[in-house]
């Protein structure tokens, strides 16, 4: 009898241990499941806590907002700018979004501002002053309790943002939508070098690019502001100091005779709208053979201010300026559909579409 009762006992023991360990596992997964927040590394190598669901994004500059918005715009609280079209090729979801300024060029943000939205956290794009690591804390500490996630520079870069477009992805959970823009990309950048590599130094064109309404104001090769031009094998004359930051030296129309570019290319309607009827600009060979281009500029512009992703699309429009020959079975006009449809989430019209890639021709005429 006392064996078959310590045998139940033991059994009932055992039986005990088991559901208590069921009831502690079972315990540990609902506490996973119920944790709100999780740990990640930004780009400078900071520990962060964020919300395990980020649905609110808010980004200091306009090459990470235009980042989150190609690649989540559900999750885009507001806009640093934005131009004032009469139409803004964006539907009114995103267009309607407010304006809150950030820390770019020479625009000081509003803590208080943003503060209030309550994002859920806030992407600071390594376009801050001062020291980095310095500067990030310094932001971090005026957010208080928003965290603020460091991505790196690589964005404004059209040959090297692929870690950023991952990294971005990957916290808002939008990986697909981020390997897409990363395929899109390499296929541009991929059919450019491939046929510019073989183009004789002696047969590149010479470009300068007008900035300013008098067109006046320029970088040179090497600068981020111009880079499309050296990405697409161009010979960029500016024979001029390169401006750190905001760049935009400031020549004579003496220099600009002097370099006589065979192509000017632009990103200022104003300048564009003036240039063939301004005699200053009448002996320059690339007026004088109607090879002025304005660069697209809705929503946002293709080449330069705001630099950011959607530069690759500007990186072909700007390759077919160049060598329109070489790049005859590019089909711009398609690319510029899947584009838009695929990363700015708007689809063209056939009116639109001829807007963007033929601005104005008044003054040639």
């Amino acid at each position: 009898m006392r064996g078959k009762i310590s045998t139940i006992l033991l059994l009932s023991i055992l039986v005990l241990a088991v559901a208590s360990c069921g009831c502690a596992e079972n315990a540990n997964q609902q506490a996973v499941q119920n944790s709100s927040t999780i740990q990640i590394t930004d780009m400078l190598g900071r520990q962060l806590t964020v919300p395990a669901e980020i649905s609110s994004v808010v980004a200091t500059s306009p090459p990470s907002t235009i980042l989150v918005y190609m690649l989540s715009p559900e999750k885009l609280a507001g806009w640093n700018f934005k131009n004032n079209f009469t139409q803004l090729y964006m539907v009114e979801n995103y267009s309607s979004l407010p304006v809150i300024g950030g820390w770019f060029g020479t625009q000081t943000g509003n803590y208080e501002t943003i503060i209030k939205m309550h994002p859920d956290i806030v992407i600071e794009g390594y376009t801050t002053d001062g020291e980095i690591h310095e500067a990030i804390e310094r932001r971090q500490e005026s957010f208080g309790n928003i965290p603020v996630v460091a991505v790196n520079d690589s964005i404004i870069f059209v040959n090297k943002s692929d870690p950023t477009i991952q990294y971005v992805g990957k916290l808002l959970n939008c990986e697909d939508q981020a390997q897409k823009l990363i395929d899109f990309r390499s296929s541009v950048l991929s059919e450019i070098n491939n046929t510019i590599k073989d183009i004789p130094e002696d047969q590149k064109v010479r470009v300068y690019y007008a900035e300013g309404p008098k067109g006046l104001m320029t970088d040179p090769s090497g600068s981020q502001h111009s880079q499309v031009i050296d990405i697409c094998g161009g010979i960029n004359v500016a024979d001029c100091q390169l401006t750190p930051g905001s760049g935009m030296t400031q020549v004579s129309i003496e220099q600009v005779m002097n370099w006589n570019p065979e192509i000017i290319i632009t990103s200022n309607p104003q300048f564009y709208s003036t240039v063939y009827s301004d005699s200053l600009w009448a002996s320059i060979d690339a007026v004088k053979n109607k090879k002025v281009y304005l660069a697209p500029q809705n929503p946002f512009c293709w080449i330069d201010r705001p630099q950011g992703p959607h530069l690759i699309l500007g990186t072909a429009w700007t390759a077919k300026m160049l060598y329109p020959d070489r790049f005859a079975n590019m089909d711009l006009s398609n690319l510029t559909r899947e584009f838009y449809s695929e990363f700015f989430h708007y689809n063209l019209t056939d009116k639109e579409l001829n807007a963007l890639l033929n601005p104005s021709s008044e003054a040639k005429t």
